[in-house]
């Protein structure tokens, strides 16, 4: 297809490899982010609907029985509060 391809692996590597690719003027870049498929996207301000409707699926899951995939989404995300 003729485009660039650029692997970002670790977080630290993001700064490099977004410079490389906006340097790149032989056609199209892709850059492919290796991303931890639990971590949570937040914004900087959450707002309260937000946060009410997050705490409601929360809440679903463990009545669902998904004690465990709860469990898992809060330790990978425990470091982000």
């Amino acid at each position: 297809m003729g485009a660039k391809g650029i692997r970002l692996e670790e977080p630290g590597d993001v700064k490099d490899a977004l410079r490389e690719a906006l340097a790149y003027k032989d056609g199209p870049v892709v850059v492919d982010a290796v991303v931890d498929p639990l971590a949570l996207s937040l914004p900087a301000h959450v707002p309260l609907h937000t946060a009410t409707t997050y705490t409601l699926s929360l809440a679903k899951q463990v009545l669902a029985g998904r004690l465990d995939d709860v469990i898992e989404t809060i330790e990978h995300n425990v470091h982000l509060v």
